[in-house]
Order: structure tokens, then C-alpha cells, then sequence
């Protein structure tokens, strides 16, 4: 019976109330919700309660108790931290060829994602809810328990939900795409019911990546009928979520997804490709640039050249380059020269004769980077006064 049946019928106590609670959150496998109502329970008893002070102690004890049930609790996914072998987790597997559908990913660094402004605020408001579930529960408000990461490949969906699994310091979770997907019909299904549920029971975070393999359109008809099962499944799973687990599903193709999967997810999060600060971040937390200590001037002419590449791409590059240069001169000292070697002639290339890439490049790199304006002008090969006026033009225009 679920609480929508009951919950608006008069005449029932507190107790009846309480336990109808109970029992449905029980019946749904909802481990968390249960601790939930129990410890709703404790701190405010029924009014009908005959021993407040015992049932108190019990619900105490009862939680207490509970703690050692979840086989993810205490499991150590830290930086560097020894992996968790699946046999002690009993995690779920393929039936017909026993490989593990899912594995325990190391959580993120300390410093996370680099991530624009906004995006980061929403990051932290869902990591920000986390402490604060009971309270959002008491306030009849349902704690965020899923969402979505879109965005162009290599800008750090992946490492944003390690870094929310991190900070929720829960276990990260990850579903290995190619132990669940079947060429049998209906195996797929099953072992995605079985991950899902398993999470589900297991106070986690869940991570799908490629998500889109699982959730396109039901309207695709090039796609088998079992893919149109499996976002039937995913639809009745994220309706029955629960607050303890915490579910994360990524994509490059946020178009193809079935847009009542879409619509599940209690929040939508696009991570775009890195702007200019993003970029000078990145590079200048590079192991390779901390340790050669090239310095801010370089890391920001490589800001300015990376334009349109994603953060996967951009660590790439400059760890290309760091090899190249350890290959041909047996270590990092030339790194600052080979990285302004590759940088200017980008710049020159951008600017042109283009008045307007050379503006945006002149104001990129004297707004955001600070950059002085005869520096700029000696990168892009232009006069001092042809960098001014640039510079001028812009402003004004922004005075308007």
C-alpha cells in the first residue's frame, strides 16, 4: 500500500500513521528512508505514545544497530587508498557469466573539479543538502537525490562525481557499461534492475557513465526493442529513488536521451568547455608546470591558446609537451620555452588580420589575464597603439 492511499484517510493515530510510514518506506526497500522516519520518531514520539523515554531508547538502539548492515559503510575508497575487493561487498553480477557489473572508483583529489562560477554553485548546493536530509524531510521537502551531468567529452563530468561522492564522503560506485550490457534478450534488463536496486539498498553514490547507451529516445527506431525496455526500467527506478543513495548519470549526447528520463532527474547540470580563467587554473595546477615553476605570464599565453579545447584536452596537450621535452633534453628546463613555443604562433595565427579575433584575443588577455597591453602586442606581432585601440573599443562598447 503506498502513503498516497492512506495518507489523507482520517481517524488513524500517530502510531498507525508512524507505522504505515514505516512499513511502506520497508516494503519499497528504502533502508534510508526507514532510518529517516525512525529518527523522526525518536526526536518527536507520537502523541499517543504510552512510554515516550523507552521508545526513545529503542529507536536508539535500533539505529545504532542498523549501522553495521550496509556493506558499503566504512569501506575506504580514498586517494590512494587500497581498492575494496567486490567478494567482500557481495556486489552484483552478471548471472550467466559472473563478472561484476559494478566497481568501487577512487574518490577525487581535495581540490575537485575546476569548474566556472555557476557551475561550481550548483555543485555545492547539491553537495550542501547532504548533511541537512533530515531536516529537509521534516520540512516536507524531498532531499535532491539524482542528476545529470551533460556536456562536450573531456570537461570533467567524471571527476565532478567523484568529487560529490568525495564530499558526501559516501562510496563511489560505478557501472561498468560493458559487463551489463547483454546480446541476450532480457539480460540487460535484469542487470540493471540488479545494480539499481542494489545501490538503492546500499547508501552509495551511483555512477553511470555514457548514460545515453542506456536512455534514448524511445522513439529511435533504430534501436531494438530491449533498449526501450531498459528506459522503462530506468523511469520506474528513478521514481522510487531513495534520499540515501545518491545517483549520477553523465553524457555527451543530452540530445538523444529520452526526455522523460530527462525529466526525472531532480537537477540538470551542463558543464561547458573551460573559459579563459578555467584554463589558466588548470594549467597552473599541472604537476608538471608546479614542478618546473614556469610561470604565470606562460600559463596564461597558453590560457589564451587553448581556446576551444576541453580541460581532458588541454592537460593532453601540455603533458605532450612536458614529454617531448624530457625526451629531448633529459629533463623539464627548456618546458617554459617549449610551451611558449607552441603558444605565440597559436595567438599570431588567431589574431591575424582579423580585427575582431586580434580584439578578443588583446581583451582576453588584458581583462581575464592582466596581461600588460605592449606584452600583448609583442604575442600577437602587432603595434603597441593597434593593441590600445582594441583595448579602447571594447571598452567603450561596454559603457554603452
Amino acid at each position: 500500500m503506498g502513503a498516497s492511499s492512506w495518507q489523507g484517510k482520517a481517524g488513524l493515530s500517530p502510531t498507525e500513521r508512524a507505522l504505515l510510514e514505516v512499513m511502506d518506506a520497508g516494503l519499497r526497500a528504502d533502508t534510508q528512508a526507514v532510518r529517516e522516519h525512525c529518527r523522526r520518531l525518536m526526536r518527536r514520539p507520537p502523541e499517543d505514545a504510552h512510554h515516550a523515554v523507552t521508545l526513545r531508547a529503542e529507536l536508539r538502539a535500533l539505529l545504532t544497530a542498523s549501522q553495521g548492515h550496509n556493506p558499503l559503510r566504512g569501506v575506504d575508497v580514498a586517494q590512494g587508498a587500497d581498492p575494496v575487493a567486490p567478494e567482500a561487498m557481495n556486489l552484483p553480477r552478471d548471472p550467466e557469466t559472473n563478472q561484476v557489473l559494478l566497481r568501487v572508483a577512487e574518490t577525487a583529489a581535495s581540490h575537485g573539479p575546476i569548474l566556472d562560477e555557476a557551475t561550481r554553485r550548483r555543485v555545492d548546493a547539491l553537495i550542501a543538502e547532504r548533511p541537512v536530509r533530515e531536516a529537509l524531510v521534516d520540512a516536507g521537502l524531498q532531499p535532491s537525490r539524482s542528476v545529470l551531468l551533460s556536456g562536450p567529452p573531456g570537461v570533467g563530468k567524471t571527476l565532478t562525481a567523484s568529487h560529490i561522492a568525495s564530499q558526501m564522503k559516501q562510496t563511489l560506485l560505478v557501472v561498468d557499461l560493458a559487463s551489463l550490457m547483454s546480446s541476450y534478450l532480457g539480460r540487460t534488463g535484469r542487470n540493471l534492475r540488479s545494480i539499481l536496486d542494489y545501490a538503492a539498498q546500499n547508501e552509495c553514490v551511483l555512477f553511470i557513465d555514457e548514460f545515453d547507451a542506456l536512455a534514448k529516445r524511445r522513439e529511435d527506431d533504430s534501436d531494438v526493442g530491449e533498449l526501450k525496455r531498459l528506459v522503462n526500467v530506468l523511469l520506474l527506478e528513478l521514481d522510487r529513488w531513495p534520499a540515501g543513495s545518491f545517483l549520477i548519470a553523465a553524457t555527451n549526447h543530452k540530445e538523444l536521451l529520452d526526455s522523460a528520463i530527462s525529466r526525472r532527474f531532480d537537477v540538470l547540470i551542463e558543464l561547458p568547455l573551460p573559459a579563459t580563467e578555467e584554463r589558466k587554473l588548470l594549467i597552473s595546477s599541472l604537476p608538471v608546470i608546479v614542478s618546473s615553476a614556469v610561470s604565470d605570464d606562460t600559463c596564461a599565453l597558453m590560457a589564451l591558446a587553448t581556446d576551444g579545447l576541453s580541460h581532458s584536452d588541454i592537460v593532453r596537450l601540455c603533458n605532450g609537451i612536458a614529454r617531448e621535452t624530457i625526451v629531448r633534453d633529459g629533463g623539464l628546463s627548456s618546458l617554459e620555452e617549449g610551451l611558449v613555443s607552441l603558444a605565440v604562433p597559436k595567438l599570431r595565427e588567431l589574431a591575424g588580420e582579423d580585427a575582431k579575433v586580434r580584439e578578443q584575443v588583446a581583451v582576453a588577455a588584458s581583462v581575464h589575464l592582466g596581461l600588460s597591453n605592449r606584452r600583448i602586442a609583442n604575442i600577437l606581432g602587432v603595434s603597441h597603439p593597434t593593441i590600445s585601440r582594441a583595448i579602447a573599443a571594447f571598452q567603450e562598447r561596454e559603457q554603452r
